[in-house]
């Protein structure tokens, strides 16, 4: 059950203005009170993602999906946002080959285009920093889904809201981070956002490889919370309150023999969700790629990765009504 994080009248009115217009480009970038007020927004806007009501918030407004990287849960989990809240859509899920940008066009020309057609973007490219350089010319608020190793801001705060609703606190718990924690946005992204909150645990669990960046690790220590890292899955899984996993990802190697050096390192399965808290929550940004994740896990109440498909619209229709204002 969520608590209500407590805050009074006029620092709602001033966090809502600090959103106007407004990039989302980075999880590092928001304060705690922001985290907070866009947990209370999605909390609102829940029965809406769920098909419980409909809203016209976004009548008239138009979002831009521009898609340099494949993807199903967060291009769609926007675009239903902005159709549930009345807007709508304008997207090219592949920039690479069908826009301008094959044509040379700079990420700077192509954000003062398209700003010009629609009154929000949403982008994901597969390099770092690319999509701050494209909101250097848009004249309307870009959020990030996704650029590169570097960051994934709202896969991070729908993963925040999944635990908030789960245990009422982001407050001193114990967070497993399972699988690429080099490369994974997604791992990053979770990092900078809950070191704000009270003193918590982190377990990384990786391969040598593959560990946690070591100023990540430092950042976190500096925050007050406690670090540890391990290559055993099944020595730490019992401590566990939030076990988040994510996939070796094939597309951050320099080569397929590289990736096969880590592929099936580990598998959540029913018989080690057994030695798990019956209180830990398994989270995952999805998809889920060979034995890493098993099915079986699906029936465990304890499984709530398709359950963040649901919070992820709720996050998304609240982040795009506070960029627009209307939130």
């Amino acid at each position: 059950m969520t608590k209500t994080f407590q805050k009074d009248e006029q620092n709602i009115t001033l966090l809502m203005m600090n959103f106007i217009g407004k990039h989302i480009l980075s999880a590092t970038a928001l304060s705690k009170e922001e985290i907070e007020r866009i947990l209370e927004v999605a909390k609102e806007m829940e029965p809406f993602a769920r098909k419980e009501k409909v809203s016209d918030l976004l009548k008239g407004k138009v979002l831009a999906t521009l898609f340099f990287e494949p993807s199903t849960r967060t291009r769609f989990s926007f675009e239903t946002s902005m159709v549930r809240l009345g807007g709508s859509v304008i997207s090219n899920y592949m920039m690479k080959e069908t826009s301008s940008v094959k044509k040379r066009e700079t990420l700077y020309d192509t954000g003062k285009v398209v700003s010009a057609f629609a009154d929000v973007i949403v982008m994901r490219h597969p390099e770092r920093g690319t999509v701050a350089e494209l909101a250097k010319g848009s004249m309307v608020p870009v959020i990030n889904a996704g650029d590169g190793p570097a960051d994934h801001p709202t896969q991070g705060l729908l993963d925040l809201y999944t635990i908030w609703k789960q245990f009422g606190t982001l407050d001193g718990l114990t967070f497993g981070m399972v699988g690429d924690m080099k490369f994974s946005r997604v791992v990053h992204a979770e990092c900078a956002l809950l070191k704000h909150f009270g003193k918590s645990r982190f377990v990384f669990i990786a391969p040598e490889a593959l560990k946690i960046p070591q100023e990540l690790k430092e950042e976190l220590e500096s925050a007050g919370h406690e670090v540890l890292e391990t290559e055993d899955l099944e020595s730490v899984i019992g401590t566990l309150d939030v076990l988040s996993n994510t996939r070796i990802q094939e597309e951050r190697f320099e080569s397929h023999e590289d990736y096969e050096k880590f592929r099936g390192t580990y598998s959540i399965s029913a018989d080690l969700m057994v030695k798990a808290k019956d209180s830990m929550i398994v989270i995952d940004p999805l998809p889920r790629v060979d034995d890493q994740l098993k099915i079986e896990v699906d029936e465990d109440s304890r499984a709530k990765y398709f359950e963040q498909v649901t919070n992820g619209v709720a996050v998304r229709m609240a982040l795009l009504a506070l960029v627009m204002g209307r939130g």
